[in-house]
């Protein structure tokens, strides 16, 4: 039988297929278990290699291989993760179950017009999945509060919070007592592709394993971001050949 989960670089992945978290995923939800789902590429796995207070997050995470190098880092190291599992496409697959057993959805950040443009195009595609609350993510520290208390009023079965890595995971940990939802994940810059704002790569760049450089090509100022690519690279090999050796 092959394990559930597979450690990168000290990160649990689950090693479920996609088709395959969904459902798990859906059992947990309808079950009425709180799961906190990180979807985390090399960039995720690198912050939390340098980040304590993070790595306690994610250890305590149901985290999704968001990141064909994460796919590639289980190879090289003989593990059991063999496709990626999107954070936008998950995101997707969710709501149609919301739609499906109509579950009550909260949409948090994002700037302004993106935020509210998602919310009307997700529920003009799931029509029976009710949004019952909205919110961008220029808010400051001391409306936290507020906001909680919406999400936790609203009770949402899925809570999906778009504030940028590591900060959207990390204030949803914080929070996670207080907010009454059955799934909170981070989504990163999904609410950008769905309006629009951002275009997602083409499927033969997805397929060719490189979406990550077609979002650099179009957002030249990501590049240091995208440092954190071959940093990981590194890593994982010297890792493999220290455990050889």
């Amino acid at each position: 039988m092959t394990k559930q989960v597979a450690t990168i670089l000290d990160v649990p992945f689950t090693t479920r297929g996609f088709r395959e978290t969904v459902d798990h995923i859906t059992e947990r939800i309808q079950s009425g278990q709180k799961t906190h789902v990180v979807t985390a590429n090399p960039e995720i796995v690198m912050v939390a290699r340098e980040n304590r207070a993070f790595r306690s997050i994610v250890e305590q995470a149901y985290v999704v291989p968001d990141g064909i190098g994460i796919v590639y880092a289980a190879k090289w190291t003989n593990q059991p993760i063999y496709e990626r599992v999107t954070g936008v496409e998950l995101l997707e697959a969710f709501m149609a179950k919301a739609d499906q057993h109509q579950w009550g959805v909260y949409l948090l950040g994002a700037k302004p017009d993106v935020i509210h443009l998602a919310k009307d195009i997700l529920s003009a595609r799931y029509p029976n999945a009710r949004i019952v609350g909205c919110r961008d993510g220029y808010f400051r520290p001391e409306e936290e509060t507020q906001i909680v208390q919406e999400i936790a009023e609203a009770k949402p079965q899925l809570l999906f919070a778009a504030l940028g890595a590591p900060r959207q995971d990390e204030w949803m940990a914080k929070y996670r007592d207080q907010l009454n939802a059955s799934l909170m994940m981070g989504v990163g810059g999904s609410f950008d592709v769905i309006s629009g704002k951002v275009k997602r790569a083409p499927e033969i760049w997805q397929k060719l394993h490189l979406e990550w450089f077609y979002r650099l090509a179009s957002e030249p100022s990501r590049w240091k971001r995208q440092l954190a690519i071959p940093r990981f690279v590194l890593t994982v090999l010297k890792e493999k050949w220290s455990s050889r050796s």
